[in-house]
């Protein structure tokens, strides 16, 4: 969880100083939005049956993936929004 939390920072940090001439709160509010979207959907429609599966084999690292896999994949949703959409905008103006 506080692991979790501190991606989400990092994140809407690294958005704030890839503004790109955009409104930095806002485009680290779209950061934070992306990750929080993602790790929710992750949380909601793919952990539970890892979870599932983790009780009921007793293997480590999938409860491992259980506990963290939300953050590495709404981060990566987090990084790739930055590169297409950042970009895109940059090479605009």
């Amino acid at each position: 969880m506080i692991i979790g939390s501190v991606a989400a920072i990092l994140i809407m940090v690294w958005f704030y100083n890839t503004a790109n001439g955009r409104n930095p709160l806002h485009w680290a509010m779209a950061g934070f939005l992306v990750y929080f979207i993602v790790s929710l959907l992750w949380t909601v429609a793919i952990n539970p049956s890892i979870k599932d599966a983790a009780m009921h084999s007793r293997d480590t690292m999938l409860m491992w993936i259980a506990r963290y896999a939300y953050i590495v994949v709404a981060a990566a949703c987090a990084v790739v929004f930055n590169l297409k959409v950042g970009n895109k905008s940059t090479d605009e103006d």
